[in-house]
């Protein structure tokens, strides 16, 4: 059997009961903070431009020209024409994700034997937006963007559809493509937000 040894509060001494020692240690942070600039937007009047690693909502990238090599080397096997989404209905999104459920993904074999993606719907209302459906995807067609205002009036308006996906990676593309890949744009749009950072 373990024993559980308890441990008493140090009491107050007298000089501490008299001039609210403790009290006083609590209000030097408060008034320090109290003091300093504010890091708060006024929302939805003033908004920050996400960087460009942000996981906001879902999209689909086209068929333009950039395409990865893996998706050479399945597109013989797909029907995707220029302008098209290029998932090529792997379903390894679909696997990756923890909620599987949230995916709704069908194809179907054309006449001269190729794969068409005729369905890719995405309900938003189980998404995580934890990223690893992306990841996951082979040809970099399913990526996260930098839209955050999701809300919607109906159930109906948080499930994604193929069309609307690929030209909502379109406008993402043409915006912050040219970007690098990194967090922040650059340290002023760090700094605007975070201050700056002291290393010890």
């Amino acid at each position: 059997m373990v024993k559980i040894k308890y441990v008493e509060r140090p009491g107050l001494t007298n000089r501490e009961r008299v001039f609210f020692v403790d009290f006083i240690k609590g209000m030097k942070i408060t008034l320090k903070n109290f003091l300093r600039k504010t890091v708060t937007t006024a929302y939805p009047f003033e908004k920050l431009t996400p960087p460009k690693r942000f996981r906001g909502t879902h999209a689909h990238r086209v068929k333009d020209g950039n395409e990865p090599p893996s998706f050479k080397v399945l597109e013989k096997f797909m029907d995707i024409k220029e302008g098209e989404s290029r998932c090529v209905a792997c379903y390894m999104c679909q696997q990756a994700c923890p909620v599987p459920e949230l995916f709704r993904i069908e194809a179907v074999q054309t006449p001269e034997g190729k794969k068409k993606v005729i369905r890719f719907d995405m309900n938003l209302l189980n998404c995580m937006y934890c990223g690893l459906c992306t990841e996951a995807c082979p040809v970099d067609c399913l990526i996260m963007t930098d839209i955050y205002e999701t809300a919607s009036y109906h159930r109906a308006g948080a499930v994604l559809h193929m069309d609307d996906m690929s030209k909502r990676a379109v406008d993402f593309d043409s915006r912050r493509s040219d970007e690098p890949d990194r967090i922040w744009i650059d340290d002023s749009e760090r700094s605007k937000l975070w201050g700056q950072i002291r290393w010890s």
